[in-house]
């Protein structure tokens, strides 16, 4: 069974656990169903691919740990997982406490990744030095102030990879860029590695990435 195989069973499985779970629990967020389809769906899915195949050739199968902001339910540490030694660990942070629950039942099997529930922000300001690698697929959520001072903190030859999009409706989406260009200068990267656009599947909008120093 390949990953994305396992992936989608285990989704199902969450799924079903979850509508269980309701019959018995109030509290039980349904709201959690339409969002663990929503991030193995077709968009979320060519995103986190394109991301991998981009910045596996600017990582040191034997350097330092790798850390996602705003990781979700883990899937971009999964995808990466496929490909990296073992040794390396990912820490996969996200302030939502679910997404960690979630994730570690998307994920079973995968091995040193870390799921964290915190504040982005908080957790990179207590290590800013501690990883080779800095991943952030979610600028659109970000005040601008705080990627600014992450970049800023973390050790000179650290690459980061930085998302964005000019998906303006979404009420959550409080940064969101015009174009690649403005999203690549928003940052003032002394080196950009790589810049492009992958347009949605859905034509609604336009994902942006850069990976730089």
């Amino acid at each position: 069974m390949t990953y994305k195989e396992n992936l989608y069973k285990k989704a199902l499985q969450e799924i079903e656990r979850i509508y269980i779970e309701s019959k018995y629990d109030s509290n039980m967020d349904f709201y959690r169903i339409f969002d663990i389809i929503n991030s193995i769906n077709e968009n979320q899915m060519a995103n986190k691919e394109w991301l991998v195949d981009k910045l596996l050739p600017y990582i040191d199968p034997n350097g330092a740990d790798i850390c996602i902001l705003g990781g979700w339910y883990g899937l971009t540490a999964l995808m990466l997982k496929q490909h990296l030694p073992e040794e390396i660990e990912i820490d996969n942070v996200d302030c939502d406490a679910w997404c960690a629950r979630i994730a570690r039942q998307l994920n079973d099997g995968a091995k040193n990744i870390r799921y964290v529930t915190d504040n982005a922000e908080d957790w990179f300001f207590d290590k800013p030095r501690k990883y080779q690698l800095i991943i952030n697929t979610s600028c659109e959520h970000m005040e601008q102030d705080d990627l600014d001072l992450m970049i800023g903190l973390k050790k000179k030859e650290a690459i980061i990879c930085l998302q964005g999009n000019n998906y303006h409706e979404i009420q959550s989406h409080i940064n969101t860029h015009n174009s690649l260009e403005e999203f690549a200068n928003s940052f003032k990267l002394n080196e950009i590695l790589f810049q492009d656009t992958l347009p949605s599947p859905c034509g609604k909008y336009d994902r942006y990435m850069v990976i730089g120093k």
